[in-house]
């Protein structure tokens, strides 16, 4: 008698097949399509950092590098994107990720434990619960009233047993930022309850008008508490370089540390040195792109503002709106779809949260003709 299999997957993978709130966002069917989807810059890497690449591997950059990164790229970190006043950071403070996603993922592994609480917003960047899943951590949402301003009172309650809280600044997907002011109350909240703060700097420096970016890094009082972390994707448009660092206490990135190479590894030689490229060098280029999306923000409002039923607030960083439609429409899913239908792909607000049931989220990182193509579309969809 042949004894029977054991699961072919883990507690841990059937946690986040169970519980996570990612999907595919695919049309199938419609060959006419937009996309206002993918929360990828329609932009070249510039060449200063592709021609960069190309001359380190001529020279040789093609073995490993050491775990925690390249000299050259930690050293272009700390001059340059870290250089923050009064704060003596050094290469203890800093490690080199797969991308911002493994950064966060060995974030969330070095600090959890099961049982543990994690304090998210709602909605938030969905790839934070799969990480909190994998740990067999538990979750507790907070939300900006209709205001966009927090609760700080229920948030320091429900801080009270926590272990974390996680942060995306600026958000993916509502496009908010965090104030100054704002980052006063939550380091109190943070030191006052003993939590350690994670906070997703993904859309570092995409902030538009009178919205300064405030780096958690720039507030007093965090030190031992913070973890940053974040990626050369958007900023210099490299998500297919697989890129990131995190910033943080050095008893912190060395248990993230730990993880990364566990599931990573050293990231390649040749990559660090262009990233560093990126940083020394790439500066106006990235603020030529940054200029692109301030455009692209503004046509795409005033798209929006022709589609009668919904409600959206402006974002002030990153390169998404945040839709709310009638509930009378349908889940997001529903929705979702039939805009699929209609040839304009989105993202289904459940995707970020509970409060995303009937909600879309709009990627702005694309051109204006499908910018203007798509938003049309989807409000045909949303009027049909």
């Amino acid at each position: 008698m042949n004894q029977a299999l054991p699961s072919f997957s883990s507690d841990a993978v059937l946690r986040i097949r169970g519980q996570s709130l990612r999907g595919k966002n695919l049309i199938s069917g419609v060959t006419d399509k937009v996309s206002l989807a993918i929360g990828e810059p329609d932009f070249d890497t510039p060449s200063v950092i592709v021609d960069a690449q190309i001359e380190a591997l001529r020279a040789g950059y093609t073995h490993y590098s050491p775990q925690e990164g390249r000299t050259e790229l930690v050293d272009a970190i700390l001059k340059t994107a870290v250089a923050v006043a009064g704060k003596n950071f050094s290469s203890e403070n800093i490690l080199v990720t797969h991308g911002g996603a493994a950064g966060l993922t060995a974030s969330i592994q070095g600090l959890l434990n099961p049982g543990d609480v994690v304090l998210l917003e709602d909605p938030t960047y969905s790839l934070y619960l799969d990480g909190i899943n994998m740990a067999g951590a538990s979750v507790k949402r907070f939300a900006r009233g209709e205001d966009g301003a927090f609760d700080f009172d229920r948030i320091d309650q429900d801080a009270k047993g926590a272990k974390l809280i996680i942060l995306c600044h600026p958000s993916n997907p509502t496009g908010a930022v965090i104030s100054r002011g704002e980052w006063a109350s939550f380091a109190d909240i943070v030191k006052r309850n003993g939590l350690f703060l994670l906070c997703d700097e993904a859309y570092e420096g995409l902030t538009y008008g009178d919205s300064a970016f405030v780096s958690a890094l720039d507030i007093d009082g965090l030190g031992e508490h913070l973890l940053v972390s974040r990626t050369f994707s958007k900023k210099y448009a490299m998500t297919g370089w697989r890129l990131g660092y995190l910033v943080g206490d050095p008893r912190l990135i060395a248990s993230a540390s730990t993880v990364h190479r566990t599931f990573n590894g050293a990231i390649n030689s040749a990559n660090q040195i262009a990233g560093a490229t990126a940083l020394r060098e790439a500066g106006q280029e990235a603020e030529t792109m940054r200029r692109s999306f301030d455009k692209r923000r503004d046509l795409m409002q005033t798209c929006l503002l022709k589609i009668p039923s919904i409600r959206f607030r402006r974002p002030d960083g990153a390169f998404y709106f945040w839709l709310q439609y009638p509930a009378r429409l349908g889940s997001s899913l529903e929705v979702a779809a039939q805009a699929a239908q209609a040839g304009v792909m989105v993202r289904r607000g459940e995707e970020f949260g509970g409060s995303g049931k009937h909600a879309l989220r709009l990627s702005y990182a694309t051109d204006e003709a499908s910018i203007v193509e798509g938003v049309a579309r989807l409000g045909r969809a949303l009027a049909g």
